[in-house]
């Protein structure tokens, strides 16, 4: 049975255009704390407002954002004490105040109307030198991943690596006949492959594929084959003699319990991100653009109708399936786009299209399959589990090291990456249930000595029952920068004014930049039948002026949007960002007020 997160459970989280973010506000008069979510992966500079043709060969200040449509519960659980109490963990004292220049960031419109809660801590001393409402729970957004990676790194260790085999449940004649079935099981290997470049690292651009629908024409694919591991698989099956498989190809994705969060399947399978992705060339105004996608498989055929609209005007796209194995991509991109303008479609199967694209990468390399290409995974066909652990190995690919999977989930805030880690934390401890692994994270926070009343975390990725204590959020920090594994994840922080989803929060010439490491979250939700800036966060490391290393948790929940449009609370959360990249390079330089 699959477990399916629903509205009524938590927040979907799939990444759409605005124009439905719009519809959905258009068809909805929401109820008190319900309405639409925009979860920002890579929220940064102006982004909604840059034409395609803005969209360059990776300046290091290019504007990008990222949103997700919901129907969901958006009930902020911050406080307004302004009186801090004591917790028991050590380092969250909240006596200090907080420096005059961040009073004045946080007194001004519209940011006095949200609820405001940080927390600045010395990793040396342990000294809180900074702290508001910090004993207070917020909603984390996406910086509930530095918990999760954290967690999945003292699990599974930086240097681990995803192995997946082929296996074959009977014998290969002299002739190469395989007289049984071919196994591939699913290890929870996040990219396959299809990022990994010639060097072994992970490739991670600036705006990744996995948000091409939340921003038109601002994303970028990597350079790798999105098939590379499923071909390079199907090349060592070759080479072990197999010419011809009597039997069926069967994808086994029992390493965890099957689980769905917000409409997306968390499965150990993942080819491309479980996306397809559509290639649009514009033409001349008023013609039909050029649509092609990848990976090119018999399992989608394409119908495409986008019209070329004069340079200078906005793309309006969106992509759906009235049929299996169908992609409808309608709408229209200006001429002036540059090519090719990305769009994805969300795979519903994971283990089918890995089986198709499997079946076909072994045509290409001269095995033939019996089985039909196209069509359900047949999973009846499996042996029991721990039958197909003791089955001949023909092929396996293994990953690039785990410390490269963390730079992707937090670089561009990857939420299928983050909630892989849950169910991969599960299965290295013996379980079996994405709620399991949540179990091991939420332990690991207890272990590092972070109170259990001070969160509460019920996803990876950061949905809007995810909240939690600025100062909780600077003791994980605190207490991640003691470990081994530090580097790795410090390392896999976007650099604020230089990379990732703060390249574009201060200028790349502030003294700041370079000099602090963090994770961003954003929430847009509706309160009261009205859209809000459910949160904005911001939560690293400062290497500060004076030469000491501070870590930092800032968080403000609940700013009414101006308008009460879609647009406006967009804008919001875009100053929002750079309000809390001003108060970071504020910390920089005057950490101890």
């Amino acid at each position: 049975m699959t477990t399916r997160v629903t509205a009524a459970q938590q927040d979907e989280d799939q990444p759409q255009m605005f124009s439905r973010i719009t519809g959905f506000v258009r068809r909805h008069t929401p109820s008190d704390r319900q309405g639409v979510a925009l979860q920002e992966r890579t929220l940064m500079n102006g982004a909604h407002a840059v034409k395609p043709k803005a969209r360059r060969r990776r300046p290091r200040t290019v504007a990008v954002v990222a949103a997700s449509t919901v129907a969901a519960l958006t009930a902020s659980a911050c406080h307004t004490d302004t009186t801090d109490k004591h917790p028991s963990a050590p380092g969250s004292s909240s006596a200090a105040g907080v420096s005059a220049e961040l009073q004045k960031l946080m007194r001004g419109a519209p940011w006095s109307s949200g609820q405001w809660g940080l927390q600045v801590t010395d990793l040396k001393s342990g000294k809180v030198v900074q702290s508001k409402n910090a004993t207070s729970k917020f909603v984390t957004g996406s910086t509930a991943k530095t918990f999760a990676v954290g967690a999945a790194l003292a699990t599974l260790g930086s240097s681990h690596r995803f192995r997946t085999p082929l296996v074959r449940s009977g014998s290969v004649s002299h002739d190469g006949r395989l007289s049984g079935n071919l196994i591939m099981v699913g290890s929870g290997d996040l990219t396959l492959g299809g990022r990994t470049d010639a060097l072994g690292k992970v490739d991670i651009p600036d705006f990744d594929h996995t948000d091409a629908n939340a921003v038109p024409g601002m994303a970028t694919l990597t350079r790798e084959d999105p098939l590379a591991g499923i071909n390079d698989l199907a090349r060592q099956v070759a080479a072990s003699g197999i010419r011809h498989i009597d039997g069926d190809v069967v994808i086994d994705d029992r390493l965890w319990a099957p689980v769905t969060i917000g409409g997306t399947p968390i499965t150990p399978t993942v080819v491309n991100d479980n996306l397809i992705d559509l290639l649009i060339t514009p033409a001349a105004p008023g013609r039909q653009a050029t649509v092609d996608w990848r990976p090119k498989t018999a399992a989608f055929t394409v119908d495409s109708r986008v019209t070329t609209t004069p340079a200078g005007t906005k793309p309006a796209v969106k992509t759906d399936s009235p049929a299996a194995g169908r992609i409808r991509i309608r709408g229209s991109v200006p001429a002036d786009a540059t090519a090719p303008f990305i769009a994805t479609y969300q795979v519903p199967d994971p283990a089918a299209f890995a089986r198709t694209v499997l079946i076909e990468a072994l045509a290409k390399h001269g095995v033939s399959v019996a089985s039909p290409t196209l069509g359900d995974n047949p999973s009846s066909k499996l042996p029991p589990v721990q039958k197909v652990k003791r089955l001949p190995v023909s092929a396996s690919y293994t990953s690039p090291p785990f410390k490269e999977y963390a730079k992707l989930i937090n670089k561009v805030s990857h939420n299928l990456g983050a909630n892989l880690l849950p169910p991969l934390m599960a299965v290295h401890n013996g379980k079996h249930t994405y709620a399991d692994g949540m179990k091991t994270e939420r332990e690991f926070l207890t272990r590092a000595g972070i109170d259990r009343d001070s969160f509460d975390l019920v996803d990876a990725q950061g949905l809007t029952r995810d909240r939690a204590t600025p100062a909780a959020q600077t003791q994980l920090l605190g207490s991640l920068s003691g470990k081994n594994y530090f580097g790795v994840l410090h390392d896999s922080m976007p650099t604020m004014g230089v990379d990732g989803s703060l390249a574009g929060v201060i200028k790349p010439t502030d003294p700041a930049a370079g000099h602090i490491r963090a994770k961003t979250g954003t929430l847009i939700g509706a309160v009261n039948g009205k859209l809000a800036l459910t949160t904005k966060a911001l939560a690293g490391y400062v290497d500060a002026e004076n030469g000491r290393r501070y870590a930092f948790a800032i968080y403000v929940n609940d700013i009414p949007a101006p308008g009460n449009t879609v647009n406006g609370a967009i804008d919001l959360a875009l100053k929002a960002n750079k309000q809390l990249g001003a108060m970071a390079a504020s910390i920089y330089r005057n950490p101890n007020p």
